[in-house]
């Protein structure tokens, strides 16, 4: 509620505040337990573990049951990851990815396929218009365990 001397939020950020509520949404929407449906209490593989894509990238992944979460860091863009097993080989994510020299903010998806307990395809795609990047554009990549 605004007070007689507050001023309403500047337009912009009220796009970018309803943004970031929405990624948040999607984020426990994928992660919370009350949405069984989307959840595959039986993956076929542990993908816990640190995984290299072809450039040499590495993700950590962390898998809890059907729950994955991840990490991924660069020279110039730091990714967080979370969601989980819609079936015994998907994994649906949403990835938070941010701009580290300016602090840019934008929300993705990934959907990992388990082809084997070493090998993920990976597609992932710009939920936003954002940081560089177009809602939409996709970026196909693959992964393979490292550890």
């Amino acid at each position: 509620m605004i007070q007689h001397d507050e001023k309403p939020p500047a337009s912009g950020d009220y796009g970018t505040r309803v943004s970031k509520a929405l990624a948040i949404l999607l984020v426990v929407a994928l992660a919370c337990p009350a949405f069984p449906a989307l959840a595959s209490p039986n993956p076929q593989f542990d993908i816990t573990g640190v995984w290299k894509n072809p450039g040499g990238a590495v993700v950590q992944l962390f898998q809890e049951k059907d729950e994955v979460h991840g990490v991924y860091v660069n020279a110039g863009w730091a990714h967080r990851m979370s969601g989980r097993f819609v079936s015994p080989t998907k994994v649906k994510l949403i990835q938070i990815r941010r701009t580290r020299s300016n602090g840019c903010e934008m929300t993705m998806t990934l959907d990992l396929t388990v082809q084997s307990g070493n090998a993920i395809s990976v597609a992932s795609s710009a939920s936003e218009t954002a940081c560089g990047l177009t809602a939409g554009q996709s970026f196909p990549d693959s992964l393979t365990r490292v550890q």
